[in-house]
């Protein structure tokens, strides 16, 4: 293509508002691919915060429920599978409007890490049996060996930190370092992101939670612990999967589980916010902002 192809970036922690405002700016413009690294699993509903029936109804998603729990979704696997979609969407004529909260997700589609080397499936599997023989100990080894890496991540990502050690163990070089490294990137990309006050984000994070747990997240848990998907997955690594699964076990109380639950939600959106505050031509605004994001997203497409 002689010019760029244009794509629309909004990013923000969990809970912050995202979903309905990109329905709203999305849906006389283009279509919607989520970037988020638990919305691809399917099976996995109260605990995920994916689109409803009514978002889904206005504007078409994708990346959404594409893959079975067993599947150990990489950054790598994201890019290809967004690159197809985004081509499909340029030949109707629509905006790829990209949405979500996994920071790498975004970071792997905008730039191609050539220096990165490719997989090794002995040392993943080498890794992996490490891990199985104790918990947590491949993230304190990212620590040691790069800790910027390790920073953006959180301690359940297994695919991720596996994927951080493989390259730095592969190539000596740490993977902050090549994340650093940002040539030409393919798309003229528009970078929004969405921020409320640090409290009431809090606030609604708690709330969001219990939500979740109204809503069915622990029979869920139970159901697919049940048909055999367990903490050796990453998908029953994310939040409120991991938690619950510490109950049914028995290591914790059901009201320690919730308490844990919503800490480290209020945890994980302090990461995302800290990883995303660094990324370069993000433009800050509140969710009720919309009608100045359409107008920004206007001007973008017209130049």
């Amino acid at each position: 293509m002689s010019e760029k192809q244009k794509l629309v970036f909004i990013v923000g922690p969990t809970g912050v508002g995202k979903t309905d405002l990109t329905v709203k700016v999305a849906r006389d413009i283009g279509e919607i691919v989520s970037v988020d690294s638990m919305q691809v699993y399917r099976d996995l509903e109260c605990g995920t915060a994916k689109p409803d029936k009514s978002a889904l109804a206005r504007v078409p998603h994708h990346l959404v429920s594409i893959v079975s729990p067993d599947f150990r979704f990489s950054a790598g696997d994201f890019r290809r599978r967004a690159l197809a979609v985004i081509e499909e969407i340029r030949e109707r004529g629509k905006v790829p409007v990209l949405v979500g909260g996994t920071g790498l997700y975004f970071r792997a589609l905008e730039y191609s890490l050539s220096q990165a080397p490719g997989a090794s499936p002995l040392l993943r599997e080498k890794l992996y049996r490490s891990e199985e023989r104790c918990g947590g100990s491949l993230y304190r080894r990212l620590m040691e060996v790069d800790l910027g890496a390790a920073s953006g991540l959180h301690p359940n990502d297994l695919v991720r930190i596996v994927r951080a050690l493989e390259i730095y163990e592969l190539s000596g070089i740490r993977p902050s370092v090549l994340m650093e490294q940002k040539p030409d990137t393919l798309f003229d990309i528009l970078k929004f992101g969405l921020m409320i006050d640090r409290e009431q984000l809090y606030g609604k994070l708690e709330q969001r939670c219990m939500h979740m747990i109204r809503e069915g997240l622990p029979g869920e848990v139970y159901s697919l612990l049940h048909r055999g998907y367990d903490e050796r997955y990453p998908s029953m690594k994310g939040l409120g999967y991991s938690h619950f699964i510490q109950y049914f076990k028995g290591c914790h109380g059901y009201r320690e589980v919730v308490r844990f639950f919503m800490r480290d939600t209020r945890r994980y959106a302090k990461r995302q916010l800290t990883w995303f505050k660094k990324e370069v031509g993000v433009s800050w605004y509140s969710p009720d902002d919309d009608k100045e994001i359409r107008e920004r997203i206007g001007d973008f497409l017209k130049a």
